[in-house]
């Protein structure tokens, strides 16, 4: 054999080599390709799924709201607001959902999931509420005086339409956030969301997480006496001790907040004659009382929070549907997450 056949040879055996080689990482690189188009379209499928599952729940809560009968009231004994056999693990075809919300027990001081509706007008309207209600709740939460001061007024100046300071110092309109590194202006309109609050001067998501369970911007702006826990009445201005009184009728003999047992305010003129045939009140606790009846509680709630989570059969995925409807159905706040 010629040395020029052999090298022809070699060449032509280095030329197959060097495409096998290509043609091995081409097909590596579009195995990976293929790989995560299909991992992506699972991840799209799934998320779907979660959602009409998520979507089912929300269906399923409106679906109870609307058919639901009350005493003429509102109450945590209405069946919409605890009812796991309703609400809880509810299964699907390839999956469930669960409605739920994070509720304090107060007279056993224990938070639990319940598996329900949350009603918004046991809660503190970020829009309706006055200085002075706010710097009570930031108080109730933790904060310093001065700290709830400041944060009271910064919400009330972010919400109003006029650009003057609520408070001399420690407050914020359009010359503070036109300083900030991503200058923008106070928004001097009503909150749209909680997650809002983020963007007023001394608002940290510490201090958010703490408040979540005890604000909203979708409420009528009165407190429905029969949901609000213990800390919303005090900020409303009420004592400790009349805020506890009025929890500890509502839960009636057994302790427990939400069952059959519970004592229901049916109209507003029946709690101070009602509390103070139960327990003992000063003419100075009655007076307060009274006036806070006058200026902001109510026994009959309009809106409500759903908050259905959805998983798929044997897989860690899950997906959470946060939407704020009225007591006719029709849903004024959704959020998917």
């Amino acid at each position: 054999m010629s040395y020029n056949l052999k090298v022809t040879r070699a060449s032509i055996l280095l030329l197959a080599l060097w495409s096998l080689s290509l043609l091995t990482v081409f097909s590596v690189a579009l195995g990976y390709g293929l790989r995560q188009k299909l991992s992506l379209v699972k991840r799209i499928d799934e998320r779907e799924r979660l959602r009409l599952i998520a979507e089912a729940g929300v269906r399923k809560a409106l679906f109870e709201l609307i058919r639901q009968e009350t005493e003429g009231c509102n109450s945590l004994k209405d069946p919409v607001s605890n009812d796991p056999e309703l609400f809880k693990d509810a299964h699907l075809e390839g999956g469930s959902f669960s409605v739920s919300y994070n509720f304090m027990n107060e007279p056993e001081g224990v938070l639990e999931t319940r598996y329900g509706l949350s009603d918004e007008e046991s809660k503190i309207n970020l829009n309706a509420s006055g200085l002075a209600v706010l710097k009570n709740l930031f108080a109730a939460v933790g904060l310093d005086e001065v700290e709830a001061q400041e944060l009271a007024a910064s919400i009330v100046d972010w919400r109003d339409k006029d650009s003057q300071l609520s408070i001399p110092l420690g407050s914020a309109e359009d010359p503070y956030y036109h300083g900030l590194p991503y200058p923008y202006e106070a928004k001097d309109s009503e909150f749209e969301s909680l997650d809002e609050l983020l963007l007023v001067k001394g608002m940290r998501q510490e201090i958010l997480e703490k408040l979540k369970d005890y604000v909203t911007v979708s409420s009528a702006g009165r407190i429905n006496i029969n949901t609000a826990s213990s800390l919303v009445l005090i900020s409303l201005g009420l004592d400790e001790d009349t805020a506890d009184k009025i929890i500890r009728h509502r839960s009636a003999d057994d302790g427990i907040l939400g069952n059959e047992d519970d004592n229901v305010f049916l109209k507003t003129s029946d709690i101070v004659p009602h509390l103070s045939q139960a327990f003992p009140l000063s003419d100075s606790q009655i007076s307060k009382l009274t006036i806070v009846i006058d200026q902001g509680l109510d026994v009959y709630s309009n809106n409500f929070m759903i908050k259905s989570t959805a998983g798929l059969n044997n897989r860690k995925a899950e997906l959470k549907v946060v939407c704020i409807a009225d007591i006719f159905g029709k849903i004024l706040y959704w959020r998917e997450g």
